[in-house]
């Protein structure tokens, strides 16, 4: 399956994986943080894995597809180690003050993704 082929928001090319950190659904408190799990952009799966494994916690991402600007998105206190490790902030005109979406560092070719990573490989 072609990346540039899928739709938005259908996750047909990615994985489905549990987040290595519990999180706070919306009115919990500290103490009812839950697992969560999120999908993935096959493409991206490596580089997220290597931020949390510096603990650094993601709140999305997206490669694109080939129809828009790929993002990973951060949680704010994370924004320094991002910028620390090199990541270039991408601009999001919906909100242009903010800073907690960079650009991947993986290299996109879409359409020509030549192998898509299993989890056992992970």
């Amino acid at each position: 399956m072609k990346c540039k082929n899928i739709s938005f928001g259908t996750y047909d090319c990615s994985y489905t994986i549990m987040l290595p950190y519990k999180v706070m659904r919306y009115g919990q408190t500290e103490g009812e943080k839950v697992e969560k799990y999120v999908c993935i952009d096959k493409c991206l799966i490596q580089e997220i894995i290597q931020l949390w494994e510096m603990g650094i916690k993601t709140t999305g991402c997206c490669c694109g597809h080939g129809k828009n600007s790929a993002y990973i998105g951060v949680e704010n206190e994370f924004i320094p180690k991002m910028k620390q490790l090199g990541y270039v902030v991408a601009y999001n005109p919906c909100r242009p003050d903010d800073e907690d979406s960079f650009i991947p560092k993986t290299t996109l070719k879409y359409g020509k993704i030549k192998k898509c990573f299993s989890m056992e490989e992970i």
